[in-house]
């Protein structure tokens, strides 16, 4: 077990070829040991002085010592404590290792002794792994998220002993933070009586001293820069914002690649489908060498909702304010109807296939047409006048051979030269087409490959709402908590 030792005896370790000695002293001695030092390695025996870098001296410091029996006989003993201390930014300033295959040692500054301590049981399975979210967000999918775990914090603990904490949650207006934890119960209590702004890199500075810290993306802003500051800081990332990985090829692959060289994880299954497994189905035929053809689907379970409501006759002004009301739309429900937010699902499907694509690539023929997105929020909804119009369009699409809401198609096999490759908007289909066939919020997506020509594999399910979104982003925590563990 790992066991810390503030108060430690001397211990030694060389560097290769003796060029440099580390000791670790009581800290009331350490005055002392420098002394002796000095005086010590000043000179050679003839009495002459003996060119010796400055003694350095760096307090408090803090022995971090695992012990086990025949440690030298287990594989990796020595990587999982040193990559556990790593995971979570502990610096080690001096190490060492006992022949008797018993210890391994760390030198540590002090600040950091309880967090190392926890971290390093939960790396040997001897306490559940700890994991500390901030939580951006406290809007349909935000709020979910902090119910589920409300409901859920002690049954991961018992029965798969990862312990999740909230240790921050800030939304437009203020933010709080708790090393401790926030208590799950009073979430929402706690940030009500806050009067702090929400500074996202002084949160962040705190979140990385903490063990496995997670920043958990609920909102829809544009949050590349959090991201970039988060995994600089050795954080991992959350999403269930597209805008982030909707940017330019340049500043996405960037972030992609921060990522991989910092060893942090980025995990977005929500962006596309809420819960249901697009991108993790995608990402496995991509790993295994499977050539994908086609991708078509009904990635909007809210324009699908939509459709519904208006070939059952409902004014598309009304369907809006009441998808609005259950959770179902965007922040902003403009970006549902223009076709904006299924493009930006279809672009990150794209570039999961390597496909360098910007948004301006993608062709988008909207679901209802409007203008610029107006400043007032009531503006944000149709005009009743339009909606008669855009009904009977609706009763025409949902006519036989005639699709539900608009189907992106990422494809880069088969476009004409010149053309895009990848285009978002209705298409006709036929009466036994999948999309035919969907109900309510329902999504679909449909891989078209090598391996499955004849038969596409499909992913269907409920594709929008708070609730189902919430659960995909714990899944993409759990992940994360699960792959420290060995799991």
């Amino acid at each position: 077990m790992p066991w810390p030792t503030p108060a430690c005896p001397w211990v030694a370790t060389s560097a290769p070829r003796d060029r440099a000695v580390a000791v670790a002293v009581a800290r009331s001695d350490a005055a002392r040991a420098e002394a002796a030092l000095a005086a010590e390695f000043g000179r050679n025996a003839d009495g002459e002085p003996i060119e010796l870098a400055p003694i350095r001296v760096r307090e408090p410091v803090t022995l971090l010592t695992l012990v086990g029996e025949a440690m030298g006989r287990t594989p990796n003993v020595a990587g999982r404590f040193f990559g556990a201390l790593g995971q979570i930014g502990v610096l080690v300033r001096a190490s060492s290792q006992g022949a008797g295959e018993r210890s391994i040692s760390a030198v540590i500054d002090g600040e950091d002794t309880a967090t190392a301590v926890r971290t390093v049981h939960a790396a040997f399975n001897l306490a559940a792994q700890e994991v500390n979210l901030l939580v951006l967000g406290k809007g349909t999918v935000g709020r979910e998220l902090l119910y589920q775990l409300t409901a859920q914090q002690q049954a991961l603990a018992r029965d798969q002993d990862v312990l999740i904490k909230l240790a921050g949650l800030a939304d437009s207006r203020r933010a709080v933070f708790d090393p401790a934890g926030i208590p799950l119960a009073r979430w929402d209590a706690r940030l009500q009586e806050s009067h702090v702004p929400p500074d996202v890199p002084a949160l962040l500075d705190r979140l990385r001293r903490l063990p496995v810290p997670i920043l958990v993306d609920c909102t829809a802003d544009d949050t590349t820069a959090v991201y970039e500051a988060a995994l600089a800081r050795g954080i991992h990332v959350v999403s269930a914002n597209k805008r982030p990985l909707a940017a330019t090829w340049p500043v996405r692959q960037g972030l992609m690649d921060m990522a991989r060289e910092r060893h942090r994880r980025w995990e977005y299954e929500t962006t596309v489908g809420a819960s249901l497994p697009v991108i993790d189905t995608l990402k496995g035929l991509v790993r295994t060498g499977d050539t994908i053809l086609r991708i078509e689907g009904s990635f909007s379970g809210t324009l699908g909702y939509l459709a519904g409501e208006l070939s059952r006759g409902v004014p598309l002004s009304h369907a809006v304010r009441d998808a609005r009301a259950r959770g179902y739309t965007e922040p902003h429900p403009r970006d549902d109807l223009s076709g904006l937010d299924v493009a930006r699902k279809a672009l990150i499907l794209a570039r999961e296939l390597g496909m360098q694509l910007d948004l301006e690539a993608v062709a988008i023929e909207p679901f209802a047409l409007g203008g610029a997105r107006p400043r007032r929020p009531r503006a944000l909804l149709p005009r009743p006048r339009r909606a008669r119009r855009r009904r009977r369009r609706s009763h025409r699409a949902h006519a036989p051979g005639r699709p539900r809401p608009p189907l992106p198609r990422p494809d880069r096999s088969s476009a004409p030269a010149g053309a895009p490759a990848v285009r978002v908007g209705p298409v006709e289909v036929e009466p036994d087409h999948p999309a035919a066939r969907l109900r309510g919020t329902e999504a679909f997506v449909a891989f078209t490959t090598d391996r499955h020509r004849a038969y596409p594999l499909l992913v269907q399910g409920a594709g929008a709402g708070g609730a189902v979104t919430a659960a995909g982003v714990l899944t993409d925590i759990l992940k994360i908590a699960m792959s420290l563990r060995g799991r």
